[in-house]
């Protein structure tokens, strides 16, 4: 029996036992190709459930690197309770509280003090030559895991350690940004003496010796993270400290695609960059991207797809109509549907209100030339009017043109929408205060 035959059975009424070893796997999420096919010690799943019982997983140790983290260490720390026998904090010279709240949340924390060498990689490799055994999950001082969800990284360690003894691989948990996305390739979970070592001076992953990707398993744990809070970033200097190791490796690996996509993404800010500066910096991920060779290792390859990304992002604010169309279609080719979408419908919708503001323009240009036997026709235009100016965003033109319709008789269908819309916006304030979303 293969893995993927086991995990299949979870699905399965009664394919699996009620058991702990049937309660364990449904933790389990998407896996490489290579892991499913991967051989189980047997192929009868009664007999798993009932060795599992009896099975006695590797120890697991926590690994936080810290510096100057003493507002959430404690909450970090006391989260792993259950799902970890032991803590080790790589501390870059804290300066404030951190080590003394650490200790008082786990009396067994371990400190190794390591000076900070710009780069985030060399510091989780030091965890791999003070642990030798077993699981090292690797967790920021800023990530929390969520209460619900309490022991089920050591439950699914302990699984895999029963089914899948020998092979290397590392784990994901997912990562939810408060306020922000849900990361679910995080690789954050590697056996201890395995052959996976960490690259990459920022934003960094474990690969093997010829620098491609490890075989990958989700499992259902969620971490929350507060560090991409916008008063967190300002507060410890991120975006300057991300940006810069980001341009650091590109001059270090000039030719990895991987560090211009980063220094764009992590280092401009839309919010104050001129339409020039957007074209730029697209004209620069593009030709690094562009030259990525066929066959490179995933160490090059991997933020590819991503830069296609960013790539019709910054299209999008600077108006690039073909560039969003390229590059929406080889997002497409690629899969991913939700991405090359929303980017098509972005452009799409954005030359429709273009179009409509036009509309709502050119209705007030003919204004003058009213007479007596055409203004039933006027009155009609400034019905339209303020439903396309409601409708493209010209809130400043809806009312006026509202009151010119109604001083020539006619505005009930603008009135007809306006209620529509009042009822509309009536529950949407209910459900905002009854505390959730609109259904």
């Amino acid at each position: 029996m293969k893995f993927a035959d086991l995990l299949d059975l979870v699905r399965t009424p009664g394919g699996i036992p009620s058991s702990r070893l049937r309660a364990d796997l449904a933790l389990v999420g998407p896996v490489s190709p290579d892991l499913a096919g991967a051989a189980l010690p047997s192929s009868d799943p009664a007999v798993l459930a009932a060795d599992y019982e009896r099975h006695r997983p590797a120890a697991v140790t926590a690994v936080v690197l810290t510096r100057d983290e003493e507002d959430t260490i404690a909450g970090c720390l006391t989260a792993l309770a259950q799902d970890v026998d032991d803590c080790l904090l790589i501390d870059s010279g804290s300066t404030d509280a951190t080590v003394e709240r650490a200790r008082a949340a786990r009396g067994d924390v371990r400190i190794l003090a390591a000076p900070w060498v710009d780069d985030f990689a060399h510091h989780r490799n030091l965890a791999l030559e003070h642990i030798t055994e077993g699981w090292i999950v690797h967790v920021d001082a800023d990530e929390v895991l969520r209460p619900e969800h309490a022991g089920r990284i050591r439950r699914s360690l302990g699984l895999f350690d029963f089914l899948l003894p020998t092979a290397d691989f590392v784990v994901s948990p997912a990562i939810v940004d408060i306020e922000g996305p849900v990361y679910t390739n995080t690789q954050r979970i590697l056996r201890a003496g395995g052959p996976f070592r960490f690259r990459g001076r920022v934003h960094e992953h474990p690969y093997d010796g010829a620098g491609n990707a490890p075989v990958r398993v989700r499992i259902d744990a969620r971490f929350d993270h507060s560090g991409y809070l916008p008063e967190v970033i300002e507060k410890k200097g991120k975006r300057d400290l991300y940006g810069r190791l980001s341009r650091r490796c590109h001059v270090e690996e000039p030719d990895n695609p991987k560090w211009v996509y980063y220094a764009v993404r992590d280092t401009l800010d839309y919010r104050t960059a001129s339409r020039e500066e957007l074209m730029t910096s697209f004209a620069l991920v593009e030709a690094t991207v562009a030259d990525t060779p066929a066959g490179a290792p995933d160490y090059r390859t991997e933020r590819v797809v991503d830069a296609w990304i960013l790539l019709c992002e910054l299209a999008v604010r600077f108006g690039g109509t073909d560039q969003i169309v390229t590059y929406a279609a080889r997002l497409a080719e690629v899969g991913r549907t939700v991405e090359a979408t929303y980017y098509r419908t972005v452009m799409e919708s954005s030359r429709l209100i273009g179009r409509l503001s036009t509309l709502v323009d050119g209705i007030s240009s003919v204004e003058p030339d009213e007479e007596p036997g055409n203004r039933h026709l006027m009155a009609r235009l400034f019905e339209l009017q303020s439903t396309l100016a409601l409708a493209s965003g010209r809130y400043e033109a809806v009312v006026p043109a509202y009151r010119q319709a109604v001083a020539r008789g006619a505005g009930l269908s603008v009135n007809e929408d306006f209620e529509m819309l009042g009822r509309v916006l009536a529950g949407v304030w209910d459900d905002a205060r009854a505390g959730q979303g609109p259904q």
